[in-house]
């Protein structure tokens, strides 16, 4: 997780005697708050070998019974199952009166969003070798575990040594109807408004690794003018947008090479079925070149 500071970085979090006893015995300890989110708070702590950790608490009592049943059941099997270079690794699940604890990779560098806040846009070159990270994590995803992560953004790459980290599996579903082998549609729009694809904008059912795909495009898009593409408060303005021919070339911030604009509208084809893979943008032109 990441090195942001939360807005309460002097908040503490008080550990039942139980609990204590269990992180003890692990040699994890639990220090300040670094953020807050829908699902619970990420805490900075350390292990037996006072090593930097971070810690996401969930408390399920505080949220309810469809995201218990539904999506944390996935969230905690791909947190388990996704083992990856370019992935936060996950050291330890506990879970212990009503909270479960997962104890993750801590990543100094912050997010994508935050570094494009504080730098701007990045130079090509850049840009090019932290995507192409990225996209080798969401390629493995979806070729090898078939697993769909539904909610790519900037927010949810992280930076540790000049390296990125996907994280953040709330969303993620094994995606793949294995007796036909093929995709399985979705039918929950879930994810980040700026990145819908728009079939998610239309709330028509989805192949969710095309929408994957859409999303890494909009992260492209993001790192290289610091700007989404798309307009994104009123849905049926966005699908215009995103519908009408040539309109993302007004919202280049400067002129880019005609490989990376090749590439990077090959994310926004609107028919899935011909939009760029995740297997073929690793082997576009830009990408080989490292964005030179």
């Amino acid at each position: 997780m990441s090195e942001t500071e939360s807005k309460q970085p002097d908040k503490f979090i008080k550990l039942d005697p139980k609990t204590e006893a269990v992180f003890n015995k692990k040699g994890y300890r639990i220090d300040k708050m670094l953020n807050e989110g829908a699902f619970g708070q990420v805490y900075r702590g350390t292990n037996k070998n006072d090593e930097p950790v971070a810690i996401k608490v969930m408390d399920l009592n505080a949220v309810g019974d469809k995201y218990k049943q539904k999506f944390l059941p996935r969230e905690l099997s791909a947190l388990i199952g996704i083992k990856h270079e370019f992935v936060v690794y996950i050291f330890d699940i506990i879970k212990s009166n009503q909270k479960i604890y997962i104890f993750m990779e801590f990543c100094s560098g912050g997010d994508l969003s935050g570094y494009l806040t504080k730098h701007g846009a990045m130079p090509e070159p850049l840009a090019c070798y932290w995507y192409t990270q990225t996209a080798k994590a969401v390629h493995f995803m979806h070729d090898e575990l078939r697993i769909a992560h539904r909610d790519i953004k900037i927010d949810n790459v992280l930076l540790h040594n000049n390296r990125v980290k996907l994280t953040d599996f709330g969303f993620a579903k094994e995606s793949w109807d294995r007796a036909r082998n093929r995709p399985l549609a979705s039918e929950t729009f879930c994810g980040t408004e700026p990145y819908y694809s728009p079939q998610i904008v239309n709330r028509k059912p989805y192949n969710p690794f095309c929408a994957d795909v859409w999303a890494m495009g909009v992260t492209l898009f993001c790192m290289l003018n610091n700007r989404f593409p798309f307009h994104f408060d009123d849905p049926k303005e966005m699908y215009r947008e995103q519908t009408k021919v040539d309109f993302l070339k007004t919202r280049y911030v400067k002129y880019f090479p005609r490989d990376l604009r090749q590439l990077q509208e090959a994310h926004f084809i609107v028919d899935e079925t011909a939009r760029i893979t995740m297997a073929e943008v690793l082997e576009h032109r830009w990408i080989e070149r490292k964005g030179k």
